[in-house]
């Protein structure tokens, strides 16, 4: 009976059992394939035996082989039999690239253009990669300004296979023969150009090479420019065609210029703290009737911001709402505000620094816990881990914390690879002639930690100088923060001499330097003892005297700095007054007080900077000393003094290669940056004389001129060049002169 039963049973399922394996894929089979096996196309497939048949998947998985490109057509067929659904796929490769050959290329070697394709030799021929590759090539061609260039190909069968050539129409680089405007009613073409950084071409003059980068910014600049003026709906579309010939480029700048605004009312509302008119007071744009300029419109903003953040609302939010006036072309501003909160400052934290100590950076940070934190001290902070010149970036912002009100200041940095230098190398100035210089100096130096001795902030340097007319040797050391406090000490060590026309000088001492640093104000003293000679004199007189002597002095000197950086300053002003006391109780063959100041002053005007110099000293005899040398009087002319005039000539008449007992000189100078922080143009104005006595003031010597100055980052170092008419020449002597000051290595 049990037999039975288990008869019937298998006898009832076998049926199901047939259905629903009729339903499952029993085989694939994969016709054609060379080249792809078959695991490759079934690893792309959802079909695959054991799984149950569905027309529509197998039909979605055909679309993705086919997407592989390696295959011309794909075809399939299906049979059901009592084992369940077999699968036939038949597929037509594509071929096989025997070769690519390229014909017409010289910008470019045929392996650059190969690397740009993206498809190499054996790979299965697959047109949309080609095309793809092709167009990399247009786009590598228009970098190199060869924006008529065109590429084309075609396909020669071999053997069932292909040979891929290329053919490549380069045409020379592209130039602009016209701009055209068109829409411009408010302002010229000629104003509009003078906007661009493309030109037209003027043979021989100006090449008018085409940048399509380029392009793209001057005609963003040229929607600002309108912004500027009022102009807030203004738009422009571009085009570039061909002229007649196809040999150049015409430029299409289609202008619709729309409503001119002006100001009307500005409003505020929100929780303003603060009183209206301080805000007010803050505006670049806020004359009513005034055109409405979208940069200064921003500035209000921005500046508003600022002033929210310096009382230390970090999250400050201002939103600017223009509402058109009842009166055409009038613009209505409310400015809603919400400060938030205040934030003070939690943890000072420290990332991004490998070989610099925590406390190095911290030193500068002007924030320290429980501080309110404002956008002036940020700045501040920047701007002295800045001038330290160990980083290559500097982030500093807050990180907000659970606690309310409290934020961390984070000091990101990314250092420098070096802060090491060696250097050999050579120059040439117009004081020392040519100079040969061998300096090794360490900006980041620790003297406890061998054997790399770095990331401590102290400052170590040797250095070799030799030439026609100058030979230095000098050792310094300085610790910027003695017992981690603000307090600075160093040590220098050194031998110079300098050949003149009419003598040999030369200095051998050593000197200790301590101060103390505050905020804006510094106070320092120089303890110094040096053995001066000098040599080869042509007419020994006690202002002359052969021989040697000692002289002991101590320099005590006020510093006062508000700018912006020591760096590269534009903005701020620098005051320095020192005072040197030799001999009398220091003992020493010389006795005298030499008081020096100096003022260095920046105003921003637009990019250029206004630069104002200022530099005047005095010598007196004290104790025994009846005459001062010539090494320790003031000399006037070129770099540093008046340019325009020979170094020394400026003096007393008859003995300017004396010196005098008093100078003054004046500089006004016009910065502008030509490239970056690394190219600057100066126009000058200088005016100063030397005297023997300050009663004698009169007859300053003046001159203009204009020259370059160069920071070479790596070094460093400036190199200047400057050329000055002198305004008060002396009959004989020539209207101008070239000043040189560089020092490079190599």
């Amino acid at each position: 009976m049990k037999k039975i039963k288990i008869l019937l049973l298998c006898l009832l399922l076998n049926p199901l059992t047939l259905l629903f394996a009729q339903n499952r894929i029993n085989s694939v089979e994969i016709s054609g394939n060379r080249n792809v096996s078959k695991e490759r196309i079934l690893m792309l497939m959802k079909m695959k035996p054991g799984v149950e048949f569905n027309e529509e998947v197998l039909i979605e998985d055909i679309r993705k082989i086919g997407e592989t490109g390696f295959f011309f057509s794909i075809g399939y067929e299906k049979e059901e039999t009592e084992a369940g659904v077999d699968i036939k796929l038949k597929v037509v490769e594509n071929p096989v690239i025997r070769e690519i050959r390229f014909t017409g290329n010289k910008a470019f070697k045929s392996a650059k253009l190969l690397e740009f394709l993206g498809v190499k030799k054996g790979d299965i021929l697959n047109e949309v990669k080609i095309a793809g590759g092709i167009e990399e090539i247009k786009a590598k061609y228009r970098e190199k300004r060869f924006h008529l260039a065109d590429v084309r190909y075609e396909m020669e069968d071999k053997e069932g296979d292909v040979i891929l050539k290329i053919t490549v129409m380069e045409e020379g680089r592209a130039y602009v023969s016209s701009i055209n405007f068109e829409g411009n009613k408010a302002f010229s073409a000629y104003s509009l150009r003078k906007l661009m950084k493309v030109k037209q071409r003027k043979m021989p003059f100006i090449k008018g090479t085409f940048k399509e980068d380029l392009f793209e910014k001057d005609v963003e600049n040229i929607i600002n420019f309108y912004k500027d003026h009022g102009f807030l709906d203004v738009k422009a579309e571009k085009k570039v065609t061909q002229d007649g010939k196809g040999r150049t480029l015409v430029l299409h700048i289609l202008i619709e210029e729309g409503t001119q605004y002006y100001l009307g009312d500005i409003n505020f509302r929100g929780n303003l703290i603060v009183d209206e008119k301080e805000l007010r007071d803050t505006l670049a744009l806020k004359r009513k009737g005034e055109l409405f300029s979208r940069k200064k419109a921003d500035a209000n903003i921005r500046d508003l911001s600022v002033f929210y953040m310096n009382k230390g609302y970090l999250k400050i939010k201002i939103n600017e709402i223009p509402v058109a006036a009842e009166k055409p072309g009038v613009v209505n501003v409310t400015y809603f505000i919400e400060p938030d909160e205040i934030f003070y400052a939690g943890e000072i934290i420290v990332r991004g620094n490998v070989k610099t100590k925590d406390k190095v950076i911290r030193r500068e940070v002007r924030v320290e816990p429980g501080d309110k934190i404002t956008s002036d001290k940020v700045r501040r902070s920047y701007s002295r881990l800045f001038d330290l010149n160990y980083f290559e970036k500097i982030n500093i912002y807050p990180e907000f914390t659970d606690r309310p009100g409290i934020a961390n200041v984070v000091v990101d940095v990314e250092e420098k690879e070096r802060t090491g230098l060696f250097v050999i190398g050579g120059g040439y100035s117009s004081v020392d002639d040519i100079v040969g210089m061998i300096s090794v100096e360490q900006s980041n130096f620790d003297i406890a930690n061998p054997p790399s001795f770095t990331g401590g902030g102290q400052n170590i340097g040797v250095s070799v100088e030799f030439g026609t007319e100058a030979r230095n040797y000098r050792f310094s050391f300085t610790e910027p923060y003695f017992f981690d406090r603000p307090v600075w000490f160093g040590t220098d060590l050194y031998r110079t001499r300098r050949a003149w026309s009419e003598y040999t000088e030369e200095r051998t001492g050593g000197a200790l330097r301590i101060g103390r640093r505050w905020e804006r104000t510094s106070l320092g003293f120089t303890f110094r003892v040096e053995e001066l000679s000098l040599s080869d004199v042509d007419v020994p007189s006690p202002l002359r005297p052969e021989g040697d002597i000692w002289k002991n002095s101590i320099t005590a000197s006020l510093t006062h700095s508000t700018l912006d950086s020591k760096r590269s300053p534009t903005k701020g002003n620098l005051s320095r007054l020192s005072v040197e006391y030799a001999g009398d109780f220091l003992e020493g063959d010389l006795s005298f007080v030499k008081p020096v100041l100096e003022n260095d002053f920046y105003w921003p005007l637009g990019r250029t900077v206004f630069r104002s110099k200022t530099y005047a000293g005095m010598v007196s005899e004290t104790a025994d000393t009846d005459v001062i040398p010539v090494y320790e009087r003031f000399f006037g002319g070129g770099i540093g003094t008046v340019r325009g005039y020979r170094e020394r000539e400026l003096g007393p008449s008859g003995s300017e290669d004396d010196g005098g007992q008093s100078l003054f000189a004046q500089n006004f100078e016009l910065i502008y940056p030509l490239y970056e922080d690394i190219l600057k143009g100066v126009l000058f104005f200088d005016a100063g004389n030397v005297w023997e006595d300050w009663g004698d003031f009169g007859g300053l010597r003046k001159s203009v001129g204009a020259g370059i100055k160069v920071i070479v980052p790596l070094f460093n170092a400036p190199i200047e060049i400057y050329y000055g008419h002198a305004l008060d020449g002396r009959e004989g002597d020539p209207d101008g002169r070239w000043h040189f000051g560089m020092s490079f290595g190599f």
